[in-house]
Protein backbone atom coordinates (compact mmCIF):
# COMPACT_ATOMS: atom_id res chain seq x y z
CA UNK A 1 0.00 0.00 0.00
CA UNK A 2 1.33 3.62 -1.11
CA UNK A 3 2.35 6.02 1.74
CA UNK A 4 0.27 8.94 2.23
CA UNK A 5 2.38 12.00 2.25
CA UNK A 6 2.11 15.42 2.49
CA UNK A 7 3.02 17.22 -0.93
CA UNK A 8 6.19 18.71 0.86
CA UNK A 9 8.00 15.38 1.50
CA UNK A 10 6.87 14.03 -2.10
CA UNK A 11 10.65 14.77 -3.95
CA UNK A 12 11.98 13.56 -7.26
CA UNK A 13 12.46 9.94 -8.57
CA UNK A 14 10.39 8.88 -5.08
CA UNK A 15 8.04 5.42 -5.83
CA UNK A 16 5.11 4.21 -3.80
CA UNK A 17 3.76 7.35 -2.53
CA UNK A 18 -0.29 8.94 -2.39
CA UNK A 19 -1.38 12.47 -2.09
CA UNK A 20 -4.68 14.11 -1.53
CA UNK A 21 -4.47 17.11 -3.61
CA UNK A 22 -6.73 19.87 -5.10
CA UNK A 23 -7.07 20.98 -8.68
CA UNK A 24 -6.28 24.55 -8.61
CA UNK A 25 -5.42 25.65 -12.46
CA UNK A 26 -6.25 23.26 -15.12
CA UNK A 27 -4.66 24.91 -18.73
CA UNK A 28 -5.13 24.29 -22.52
CA UNK A 29 -3.36 21.71 -24.41
CA UNK A 30 -0.51 22.89 -26.13
CA UNK A 31 2.37 21.70 -28.94
CA UNK A 32 5.81 21.61 -28.00
CA UNK A 33 7.71 24.34 -30.95
CA UNK A 34 9.22 22.16 -33.47
CA UNK A 35 7.90 18.91 -32.33
CA UNK A 36 4.70 16.69 -32.59
CA UNK A 37 4.22 16.33 -28.58
CA UNK A 38 1.58 17.51 -27.02
CA UNK A 39 1.02 18.61 -23.28
CA UNK A 40 -1.66 19.83 -20.62
CA UNK A 41 -0.27 21.08 -17.53
CA UNK A 42 -1.83 21.81 -13.94
CA UNK A 43 -0.81 23.29 -10.81
CA UNK A 44 -2.13 20.91 -8.03
CA UNK A 45 -2.12 22.25 -3.77
CA UNK A 46 -2.60 20.29 -0.97
CA UNK A 47 -4.27 21.12 2.49
CA UNK A 48 -0.37 22.82 3.83
CA UNK A 49 -0.87 24.87 0.45
CA UNK A 50 2.07 23.33 -0.67
CA UNK A 51 1.93 23.71 -4.41
CA UNK A 52 3.86 21.54 -7.65
CA UNK A 53 2.87 21.07 -11.67
CA UNK A 54 0.80 18.05 -12.75
CA UNK A 55 1.60 17.43 -16.25
CA UNK A 56 -0.09 15.13 -19.30
CA UNK A 57 1.79 14.46 -22.54
CA UNK A 58 0.18 12.98 -26.03
CA UNK A 59 -2.18 9.99 -26.06
CA UNK A 60 -2.36 9.80 -22.09
CA UNK A 61 -4.58 13.69 -22.20
CA UNK A 62 -7.82 11.78 -23.90
CA UNK A 63 -7.46 9.18 -21.42
CA UNK A 64 -6.33 11.14 -17.66
CA UNK A 65 -7.45 14.94 -18.48
CA UNK A 66 -10.95 14.64 -17.64
CA UNK A 67 -10.14 12.51 -14.60
CA UNK A 68 -8.87 16.25 -12.97
CA UNK A 69 -11.61 18.98 -12.99
CA UNK A 70 -10.64 22.00 -11.27
CA UNK A 71 -11.32 23.16 -7.85
CA UNK A 72 -11.91 19.15 -7.13
CA UNK A 73 -10.24 16.99 -4.70
CA UNK A 74 -8.36 13.33 -5.73
CA UNK A 75 -6.10 11.28 -4.34
CA UNK A 76 -2.85 10.60 -6.72
CA UNK A 77 -0.31 7.56 -6.67
CA UNK A 78 2.20 6.50 -8.63
CA UNK A 79 2.85 9.31 -10.94
CA UNK A 80 6.16 10.02 -12.07
CA UNK A 81 7.94 12.70 -9.91
CA UNK A 82 10.73 15.25 -11.48
CA UNK A 83 12.69 18.24 -11.37
CA UNK A 84 11.66 21.00 -13.77
CA UNK A 85 14.23 22.02 -15.32
CA UNK A 86 14.63 26.44 -14.85
CA UNK A 87 14.49 27.23 -18.87
CA UNK A 88 11.04 25.51 -18.22
CA UNK A 89 10.07 26.91 -15.57
CA UNK A 90 7.16 29.59 -15.65
CA UNK A 91 6.21 30.19 -12.19
CA UNK A 92 7.83 29.18 -8.72
CA UNK A 93 6.87 25.76 -8.98
CA UNK A 94 10.09 23.67 -9.43
CA UNK A 95 8.92 20.30 -9.47
CA UNK A 96 6.66 18.26 -12.06
CA UNK A 97 4.40 15.14 -11.50
CA UNK A 98 3.76 13.55 -14.69
CA UNK A 99 0.53 11.91 -15.15
CA UNK A 100 0.54 8.95 -17.40
CA UNK A 101 -2.36 5.96 -17.92
CA UNK A 102 -0.27 3.74 -15.19
CA UNK A 103 -1.21 6.76 -12.32
CA UNK A 104 -4.06 6.25 -9.98
CA UNK A 105 -6.83 8.86 -9.53
CA UNK A 106 -9.12 8.32 -7.11
CA UNK A 107 -11.95 11.03 -6.60
CA UNK A 108 -12.44 11.74 -2.68
CA UNK A 109 -15.41 14.40 -0.72
CA UNK A 110 -14.16 17.88 -0.43
CA UNK A 111 -15.42 19.96 2.43
CA UNK A 112 -13.46 22.75 2.22
CA UNK A 113 -15.54 25.57 1.12
CA UNK A 114 -11.93 28.12 0.47
CA UNK A 115 -8.66 27.07 -1.46
CA UNK A 116 -6.08 27.86 0.89
CA UNK A 117 -4.00 29.32 -1.89
CA UNK A 118 -2.88 33.07 -2.60
CA UNK A 119 -2.44 34.92 -4.95
CA UNK A 120 -0.47 37.88 -6.09
CA UNK A 121 -2.61 40.30 -8.32
CA UNK A 122 -1.48 43.17 -9.99
CA UNK A 123 -3.57 46.49 -10.26
CA UNK A 124 -5.19 47.95 -13.20
CA UNK A 125 -3.29 50.86 -12.97
CA UNK A 126 -0.28 48.90 -13.31
CA UNK A 127 -0.49 46.99 -15.54
CA UNK A 128 0.64 49.68 -18.53
CA UNK A 129 4.37 49.04 -17.04
CA UNK A 130 3.83 45.69 -18.61
CA UNK A 131 2.54 46.90 -22.00
CA UNK A 132 4.10 45.36 -24.91
CA UNK A 133 6.55 43.59 -23.06
CA UNK A 134 6.77 39.72 -24.68
CA UNK A 135 9.08 38.58 -21.46
CA UNK A 136 6.40 39.48 -18.79
CA UNK A 137 3.04 38.41 -17.39
CA UNK A 138 0.47 39.64 -15.26
CA UNK A 139 -1.97 38.22 -12.96
CA UNK A 140 -5.51 39.96 -12.44
CA UNK A 141 -8.86 39.53 -10.70
CA UNK A 142 -12.06 40.82 -11.64
CA UNK A 143 -16.15 40.18 -12.68
CA UNK A 144 -17.05 39.97 -16.05
CA UNK A 145 -19.42 42.66 -16.71
CA UNK A 146 -20.14 42.13 -20.76
CA UNK A 147 -18.68 40.65 -23.35
CA UNK A 148 -18.21 42.18 -27.33
CA UNK A 149 -19.12 40.15 -30.07
CA UNK A 150 -16.85 36.67 -31.43
CA UNK A 151 -14.72 37.09 -34.08
CA UNK A 152 -12.94 35.10 -36.39
CA UNK A 153 -9.80 37.39 -37.54
CA UNK A 154 -6.49 35.82 -39.61
CA UNK A 155 -3.61 35.72 -37.12
CA UNK A 156 0.43 34.88 -38.33
CA UNK A 157 -1.51 33.25 -41.46
CA UNK A 158 -4.42 31.33 -39.98
CA UNK A 159 -7.77 32.03 -38.74
CA UNK A 160 -8.36 32.80 -34.70
CA UNK A 161 -11.44 33.47 -32.88
CA UNK A 162 -11.45 35.98 -30.19
CA UNK A 163 -14.16 37.40 -28.06
CA UNK A 164 -13.51 40.40 -25.58
CA UNK A 165 -14.89 40.37 -21.62
CA UNK A 166 -14.78 43.61 -19.73
CA UNK A 167 -13.35 43.06 -16.57
CA UNK A 168 -13.90 45.38 -13.57
CA UNK A 169 -12.16 45.48 -10.27
CA UNK A 170 -13.40 47.51 -7.20
CA UNK A 171 -12.02 50.97 -8.20
CA UNK A 172 -14.57 50.84 -10.99
CA UNK A 173 -12.14 50.59 -13.45
CA UNK A 174 -12.19 48.53 -16.43
CA UNK A 175 -10.06 46.68 -19.35
CA UNK A 176 -10.75 44.33 -21.89
CA UNK A 177 -9.38 40.58 -22.17
CA UNK A 178 -9.42 39.25 -24.71
CA UNK A 179 -9.85 35.08 -25.07
CA UNK A 180 -8.13 32.93 -27.91
CA UNK A 181 -9.39 30.18 -29.67
CA UNK A 182 -9.13 27.15 -27.19
CA UNK A 183 -9.39 29.80 -23.83
CA UNK A 184 -12.87 31.19 -25.88
CA UNK A 185 -14.25 27.49 -26.36
CA UNK A 186 -13.48 26.53 -22.69
CA UNK A 187 -13.48 29.31 -20.10
CA UNK A 188 -15.26 31.82 -22.29
CA UNK A 189 -18.65 29.43 -22.49
CA UNK A 190 -18.72 28.83 -18.95
CA UNK A 191 -18.33 32.72 -18.56
CA UNK A 192 -20.92 33.70 -20.80
CA UNK A 193 -22.76 31.29 -19.18
CA UNK A 194 -22.42 33.22 -15.98
CA UNK A 195 -22.44 36.86 -17.31
CA UNK A 196 -26.26 37.22 -15.96
CA UNK A 197 -24.59 36.59 -12.30
CA UNK A 198 -21.75 38.69 -12.38
CA UNK A 199 -18.34 35.88 -13.19
CA UNK A 200 -15.83 36.53 -10.82
CA UNK A 201 -12.06 35.62 -12.88
CA UNK A 202 -8.35 35.10 -11.87
CA UNK A 203 -6.46 35.71 -15.10
CA UNK A 204 -3.16 34.02 -14.94
CA UNK A 205 -0.19 34.67 -16.95
CA UNK A 206 -1.91 37.06 -19.38
CA UNK A 207 0.13 39.33 -21.38
CA UNK A 208 -0.62 43.49 -20.88
CA UNK A 209 -1.06 44.51 -25.06
CA UNK A 210 -2.52 48.02 -26.46
CA UNK A 211 -5.82 48.25 -27.49
CA UNK A 212 -6.96 51.76 -27.31
CA UNK A 213 -4.55 51.75 -24.65
CA UNK A 214 -4.14 48.62 -21.87
CA UNK A 215 -5.96 45.42 -22.48
CA UNK A 216 -5.30 41.92 -21.96
CA UNK A 217 -4.89 39.07 -23.73
CA UNK A 218 -4.25 35.10 -23.35
CA UNK A 219 -1.35 33.28 -24.88
CA UNK A 220 -0.23 29.63 -24.67
CA UNK A 221 0.88 29.50 -20.41
CA UNK A 222 -2.34 31.29 -19.30
CA UNK A 223 -4.97 29.67 -17.15
CA UNK A 224 -8.47 31.66 -16.66
CA UNK A 225 -9.80 30.55 -13.08
CA UNK A 226 -13.77 31.02 -13.26
CA UNK A 227 -15.72 31.75 -9.73
CA UNK A 228 -12.81 30.25 -8.10
CA UNK A 229 -13.33 29.45 -4.29
CA UNK A 230 -10.82 31.78 -2.69
CA UNK A 231 -11.84 34.72 -0.16
CA UNK A 232 -10.46 37.09 -2.71
CA UNK A 233 -13.04 36.60 -5.80
CA UNK A 234 -15.89 35.78 -2.95
CA UNK A 235 -15.44 39.68 -1.79
CA UNK A 236 -15.76 40.84 -5.29
CA UNK A 237 -18.52 39.02 -6.36
CA UNK A 238 -20.35 40.32 -3.42
CA UNK A 239 -19.37 44.06 -3.96
CA UNK A 240 -20.19 43.42 -7.50
CA UNK A 241 -24.12 42.15 -6.11
CA UNK A 242 -24.14 45.46 -4.46
CA UNK A 243 -22.91 47.71 -7.46
CA UNK A 244 -25.94 46.41 -10.04
CA UNK A 245 -26.67 50.23 -10.87
CA UNK A 246 -23.49 51.44 -11.51
CA UNK A 247 -23.00 48.07 -13.86
CA UNK A 248 -25.51 48.98 -15.38
CA UNK A 249 -24.49 51.95 -16.51
CA UNK A 250 -21.07 51.52 -17.33
CA UNK A 251 -22.11 48.45 -19.53
CA UNK A 252 -25.23 50.82 -21.09
CA UNK A 253 -22.73 53.45 -21.95
CA UNK A 254 -20.18 51.16 -23.12
CA UNK A 255 -17.43 53.18 -21.38
CA UNK A 256 -14.88 50.47 -21.34
CA UNK A 257 -14.43 51.09 -24.94
CA UNK A 258 -12.95 54.61 -24.50
CA UNK A 259 -9.39 54.97 -24.13
CA UNK A 260 -8.65 55.46 -20.08
CA UNK A 261 -5.80 57.96 -18.55
CA UNK A 262 -6.09 56.73 -15.32
CA UNK A 263 -4.67 53.13 -16.35
CA UNK A 264 -2.69 54.22 -19.52
CA UNK A 265 -0.83 57.23 -18.29
CA UNK A 266 1.75 56.69 -15.30
CA UNK A 267 1.96 59.15 -12.66
CA UNK A 268 5.71 60.06 -14.14
CA UNK A 269 5.19 59.33 -17.54
CA UNK A 270 7.84 60.99 -19.38
CA UNK A 271 7.99 61.58 -23.37
CA UNK A 272 10.54 61.93 -26.20
CA UNK A 273 11.29 64.20 -28.74
CA UNK A 274 9.80 63.96 -31.83
CA UNK A 275 13.36 63.65 -33.54
CA UNK A 276 13.96 60.34 -31.93
CA UNK A 277 10.96 58.70 -32.47
CA UNK A 278 11.25 55.13 -34.81
CA UNK A 279 8.69 53.39 -36.52
CA UNK A 280 9.83 50.58 -35.09
CA UNK A 281 8.41 51.52 -31.62
CA UNK A 282 4.92 50.33 -31.09
CA UNK A 283 3.12 53.31 -28.89
CA UNK A 284 5.28 56.54 -28.07
CA UNK A 285 4.12 59.33 -25.41
CA UNK A 286 4.95 63.18 -27.17
CA UNK A 287 4.90 66.83 -25.92
CA UNK A 288 3.87 68.62 -28.87
CA UNK A 289 1.61 71.51 -30.39
CA UNK A 290 -1.26 70.07 -33.06
CA UNK A 291 -0.84 72.29 -35.99
CA UNK A 292 -3.02 72.32 -39.17
CA UNK A 293 -0.62 74.56 -41.15
CA UNK A 294 1.03 71.47 -43.46
CA UNK A 295 -1.70 69.18 -43.38
CA UNK A 296 -5.29 69.57 -42.86
CA UNK A 297 -7.33 66.93 -44.90
CA UNK A 298 -10.78 67.21 -42.88
CA UNK A 299 -13.66 64.09 -43.80
CA UNK A 300 -17.07 62.39 -42.26
CA UNK A 301 -17.43 58.90 -42.92
CA UNK A 302 -20.26 56.95 -42.40
CA UNK A 303 -19.95 54.46 -39.22
CA UNK A 304 -21.55 51.42 -37.63
CA UNK A 305 -22.97 53.30 -34.53
CA UNK A 306 -23.57 49.42 -33.06
CA UNK A 307 -19.84 49.12 -33.16
CA UNK A 308 -18.34 52.81 -34.19
CA UNK A 309 -16.05 51.23 -36.91
CA UNK A 310 -15.96 53.69 -39.61
CA UNK A 311 -16.29 52.57 -43.85
CA UNK A 312 -15.84 55.12 -46.36
CA UNK A 313 -18.35 57.98 -46.94
CA UNK A 314 -21.31 56.66 -49.04
CA UNK A 315 -24.70 57.53 -50.32
CA UNK A 316 -26.80 54.75 -48.70
CA UNK A 317 -28.85 55.47 -45.02
CA UNK A 318 -28.24 51.64 -44.00
CA UNK A 319 -24.96 49.74 -45.05
CA UNK A 320 -23.68 46.55 -44.11
CA UNK A 321 -21.00 46.97 -41.67
CA UNK A 322 -17.75 45.20 -42.76
CA UNK A 323 -16.84 44.94 -38.96
CA UNK A 324 -20.18 43.09 -37.19
CA UNK A 325 -21.39 42.03 -40.63
CA UNK A 326 -25.50 43.52 -39.75
CA UNK A 327 -27.17 46.32 -40.94
CA UNK A 328 -27.14 49.41 -39.23
CA UNK A 329 -28.38 53.34 -39.80
CA UNK A 330 -25.12 55.18 -40.94
CA UNK A 331 -24.36 57.86 -38.59
CA UNK A 332 -21.45 60.51 -39.09
CA UNK A 333 -17.74 59.97 -37.84
CA UNK A 334 -15.01 62.78 -37.82
CA UNK A 335 -11.49 62.32 -39.01
CA UNK A 336 -8.63 64.56 -39.90
CA UNK A 337 -4.79 64.93 -40.15
CA UNK A 338 -2.36 67.56 -38.42
CA UNK A 339 1.15 67.93 -37.56
CA UNK A 340 2.59 67.59 -34.30
CA UNK A 341 5.02 70.07 -33.57
CA UNK A 342 8.23 70.52 -30.96
CA UNK A 343 11.12 72.11 -31.21
CA UNK A 344 13.00 68.99 -33.32
CA UNK A 345 11.04 68.35 -36.10
CA UNK A 346 7.01 67.35 -37.53
CA UNK A 347 4.88 63.85 -37.74
CA UNK A 348 1.71 63.94 -39.72
CA UNK A 349 -0.73 61.91 -37.46
CA UNK A 350 -4.73 61.25 -37.92
CA UNK A 351 -7.55 61.93 -35.67
CA UNK A 352 -10.96 59.76 -35.22
CA UNK A 353 -14.60 59.88 -33.68
CA UNK A 354 -14.67 61.87 -30.56
CA UNK A 355 -11.06 62.85 -30.19
CA UNK A 356 -11.57 64.31 -33.10
CA UNK A 357 -15.04 66.59 -32.60
CA UNK A 358 -13.10 67.49 -29.05
CA UNK A 359 -10.14 68.96 -30.73
CA UNK A 360 -12.71 70.85 -33.49
CA UNK A 361 -15.37 71.67 -30.41
CA UNK A 362 -18.10 70.74 -32.97
CA UNK A 363 -19.23 67.14 -33.97
CA UNK A 364 -19.25 64.98 -36.97
CA UNK A 365 -22.97 65.83 -37.45
CA UNK A 366 -22.81 69.40 -37.10
CA UNK A 367 -19.87 69.55 -39.50
CA UNK A 368 -22.60 67.67 -42.07
CA UNK A 369 -25.05 70.51 -41.67
CA UNK A 370 -22.48 72.92 -42.66
CA UNK A 371 -21.69 71.32 -45.20
CA UNK A 372 -25.14 70.40 -46.64
CA UNK A 373 -25.96 74.51 -46.02
CA UNK A 374 -22.38 75.70 -48.14
CA UNK A 375 -21.38 76.95 -44.61
CA UNK A 376 -17.89 76.84 -43.15
CA UNK A 377 -16.62 76.03 -40.34
CA UNK A 378 -15.69 78.61 -37.38
CA UNK A 379 -11.75 76.65 -37.78
CA UNK A 380 -9.95 80.01 -37.70
CA UNK A 381 -10.98 80.45 -34.41
CA UNK A 382 -9.69 76.40 -33.45
CA UNK A 383 -6.81 76.82 -35.40
CA UNK A 384 -5.49 80.47 -33.00
CA UNK A 385 -6.43 78.68 -29.71
CA UNK A 386 -4.28 75.47 -30.83
CA UNK A 387 -1.19 77.61 -31.24
CA UNK A 388 -0.93 78.98 -27.74
CA UNK A 389 -1.39 75.35 -26.26
CA UNK A 390 0.72 72.30 -25.67
CA UNK A 391 -0.29 69.03 -25.61
CA UNK A 392 0.26 65.63 -24.20
CA UNK A 393 -0.52 62.40 -26.94
CA UNK A 394 -0.06 59.14 -26.66
CA UNK A 395 0.26 57.81 -30.88
CA UNK A 396 1.22 54.69 -32.55
CA UNK A 397 2.41 54.22 -36.16
CA UNK A 398 0.43 52.63 -38.94
CA UNK A 399 1.27 50.60 -41.39
CA UNK A 400 0.88 52.58 -44.29
CA UNK A 401 3.29 55.40 -44.84
CA UNK A 402 2.63 58.77 -46.68
CA UNK A 403 3.28 59.18 -50.15
CA UNK A 404 6.70 60.86 -49.53
CA UNK A 405 7.79 57.84 -47.37
CA UNK A 406 6.74 59.40 -44.00
CA UNK A 407 5.75 57.27 -40.58
CA UNK A 408 1.87 58.02 -40.38
CA UNK A 409 0.93 57.85 -36.87
CA UNK A 410 -2.68 57.37 -35.07
CA UNK A 411 -3.52 59.69 -31.93
CA UNK A 412 -4.80 57.72 -28.98
CA UNK A 413 -5.49 60.06 -26.44
CA UNK A 414 -4.15 63.65 -26.19
CA UNK A 415 -4.55 66.17 -22.98
CA UNK A 416 -3.72 69.78 -22.74
CA UNK A 417 -0.73 70.27 -20.49
CA UNK A 418 -1.72 73.61 -18.62
CA UNK A 419 1.68 75.60 -17.26
CA UNK A 420 4.72 73.86 -16.73
CA UNK A 421 3.42 72.59 -13.03
CA UNK A 422 2.55 68.97 -14.66
CA UNK A 423 4.10 65.52 -13.77
CA UNK A 424 4.94 64.65 -17.46
CA UNK A 425 8.41 64.81 -17.97
CA UNK A 426 10.17 65.06 -21.50
CA UNK A 427 13.13 62.51 -22.17
CA UNK A 428 16.49 63.11 -21.75
CA UNK A 429 17.98 64.54 -25.33
CA UNK A 430 19.87 62.21 -27.91
CA UNK A 431 22.71 59.94 -27.52
CA UNK A 432 24.68 62.87 -28.23
CA UNK A 433 23.28 65.29 -26.23
CA UNK A 434 21.51 66.90 -28.68
CA UNK A 435 17.76 67.26 -29.11
CA UNK A 436 18.20 67.22 -32.75
CA UNK A 437 18.78 63.79 -34.27
CA UNK A 438 22.32 63.07 -35.55
CA UNK A 439 23.13 61.60 -39.56
CA UNK A 440 22.90 58.15 -38.33
CA UNK A 441 20.44 57.99 -36.19
CA UNK A 442 17.39 55.87 -36.75
CA UNK A 443 14.90 58.17 -37.08
CA UNK A 444 11.57 58.86 -39.52
CA UNK A 445 11.91 61.40 -42.39
CA UNK A 446 11.08 64.94 -41.16
CA UNK A 447 9.67 68.00 -41.91
CA UNK A 448 11.21 71.01 -40.08
CA UNK A 449 9.31 73.38 -38.19
CA UNK A 450 8.61 76.64 -40.47
CA UNK A 451 8.74 75.00 -43.71
CA UNK A 452 5.52 75.79 -45.72
CA UNK A 453 4.35 78.21 -43.32
CA UNK A 454 2.24 80.12 -45.50
CA UNK A 455 -1.45 80.90 -44.69
CA UNK A 456 -3.18 77.77 -42.73
CA UNK A 457 -5.12 75.50 -45.48
CA UNK A 458 -8.41 76.26 -43.21
CA UNK A 459 -10.13 78.77 -44.92
CA UNK A 460 -11.06 76.92 -47.61
CA UNK A 461 -14.53 75.48 -49.11
CA UNK A 462 -15.91 73.03 -47.19
CA UNK A 463 -16.58 71.30 -49.92
CA UNK A 464 -12.62 71.00 -50.78
CA UNK A 465 -12.84 69.45 -47.21
CA UNK A 466 -15.49 66.83 -47.81
CA UNK A 467 -14.48 65.89 -51.23
CA UNK A 468 -13.30 62.94 -51.33
CA UNK A 469 -12.64 59.59 -53.59
CA UNK A 470 -16.00 56.77 -52.99
CA UNK A 471 -14.45 53.98 -51.83
CA UNK A 472 -10.89 55.53 -49.49
CA UNK A 473 -8.87 52.99 -47.23
CA UNK A 474 -8.78 53.54 -43.72
CA UNK A 475 -5.52 52.56 -43.17
CA UNK A 476 -4.55 54.82 -46.39
CA UNK A 477 -3.58 58.09 -46.68
CA UNK A 478 -6.49 59.47 -48.27
CA UNK A 479 -5.09 62.83 -50.10
CA UNK A 480 -7.88 62.95 -52.82
CA UNK A 481 -8.10 65.92 -54.53
CA UNK A 482 -10.09 68.44 -54.10
CA UNK A 483 -12.98 69.53 -56.18
CA UNK A 484 -15.10 72.82 -56.09
CA UNK A 485 -17.99 71.07 -56.96
CA UNK A 486 -20.47 69.85 -53.48
CA UNK A 487 -20.75 66.55 -52.56
CA UNK A 488 -23.97 64.82 -53.22
CA UNK A 489 -26.44 64.63 -50.44
CA UNK A 490 -27.17 61.69 -48.46
CA UNK A 491 -30.69 60.39 -50.02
Amino acid sequence: MANLLPMRDIVPHMKNWSCDITVQERQQITSSMGTPTKKQKFVFYDSEGSRVEGIIFNDDIPRMSQALQIYKKYRISNAEVRPIPAKFQTSDLTVQWVISSRTVIDKIPDDDEVMPVSFCYSKFTDLVQYMDDKTKSVDVLGVVISALERKTVTKNSRQSDVQKFVLLNEESHTVLLSLWDTFLANEGEDILSKLHSFPVIIARRVKVNNYNGVALGTWFDSAILVDPPIQEARELKNWALRNTDLIKELVENKAYIKYNPHLSLKSDQKTTWICNITSSQKTIWVKAQISFEHIFQKYWYMSCKNCCRATAAGHEVVFTCNSCKEKHPAVPRCRFDVDLTDSTGVIPASLFGELAEKLLTFNALEAMQHFNENVELPLEFVHSELKSKNFLLHIKPVQAQLADARQRYTIIYYSEIHGAANSVQLAMQTKDGSPFPSKDSDTIQLETPGENSARSKICVRLSDRFDEPQHIDLEQDGNPECSSNKKQKLN
